[in-house]
């Protein structure tokens, strides 16, 4: 089934939800942009998708903030403007870290600015060996909008951070992985192939399972350990009282009893 929107185009296959941006060569962020890619995180919530997979139909995944936009932040009163932008992106990241489903980003050409802050909002990502990451607005006075700063130096460290915030550097994807921005890192010609294929990995796995390691790796994250582990308990007891998972392993007991018989 697709959904076409002139901005993102919807398709699923099986449990999985392709999203496809394509706004433009660059997919700058606007409001209706990020409409867009809502109603695709809604798309997937709404049917149960095991993962949400963006990528682009450009040669870029994001170039930042759209340039209309930042014009308006220069009017007299721009300052409403920007905070209301600032605002709206950083919404839409937190509702992509809090969705349920896995959110997946295909990363090539520029993923700058609130680009970036869009491709490190999601669980996973792979990136292009010849993508184009950082933030560089600094370089013409202004700061990367929606939280991307924080998230930069949660990933990959406060050297790193500063090291393309102050120091404006604009890295490649195999410096990015090696910085532990991405997970996974292939050729250009082999990103969509390898995209793919990973996709298909992760959505065979339980999605109920999934969706609770997605709340305990954000628990963690945040909150203590004591906290965590009250997390990590309460989602045992989901996923053992859940259909799914049991039907799960109860396959896998009779592969391990098979197994140990044959021996």
């Amino acid at each position: 089934m697709e959904v076409s929107n002139e901005m993102v185009r919807i398709e699923s296959h099986d449990n999985v939800l392709v999203a496809t941006l394509g706004r433009g060569v660059q997919n700058t962020i606007d409001d209706a942009f990020a409409d867009a890619i809502e109603h695709a995180l809604d798309e997937a919530q709404r049917r149960g998708a095991a993962l949400l997979h963006l990528r682009t139909a450009t040669p870029h995944f994001c170039g930042g903030a759209d340039p209309a936009r930042v014009a308006r932040w220069l009017e007299e009163g721009g300052d409403e403007a920007l905070r209301s932008d600032g605002d709206r992106w950083a919404s839409l990241f937190r509702r992509i870290e809090q969705q349920e489903t896995i959110v997946f980003a295909e990363v090539k050409g520029n993923a700058l600015g609130a680009g970036l802050g869009l491709a490190l909002a999601c669980d996973l990502r792979i990136v292009s060996a010849a993508a184009r990451i950082g933030v560089p607005e600094v370089r013409v006075g202004l700061l990367p909008a929606g939280m991307t700063v924080d998230r930069l130096v949660g990933l990959a460290g406060m050297v790193a951070a500063q090291r393309l915030l102050l120091g404006g550097d604009i890295i490649d994807g195999t410096e990015a992985f090696r910085l532990g921005l991405a997970h996974w890192i292939a050729p250009e010609n082999e990103l969509e192939r390898q995209a793919d294929a990973l996709v298909k990995r992760v959505a065979k796995q339980s999605v109920p399972a999934l969706r609770e390691a997605k709340r305990l790796l954000a628990a963690s994250r945040r909150n203590g350990r004591e906290e965590a582990g009250a997390v990590e308990a309460q989602a045992f007891h989901r996923l053992i009282n859940d259909e799914e998972p049991r039907d799960r392993i109860r396959k896998l007991l009779v592969r391990l009893a098979a197994a140990a018989a044959a021996k």
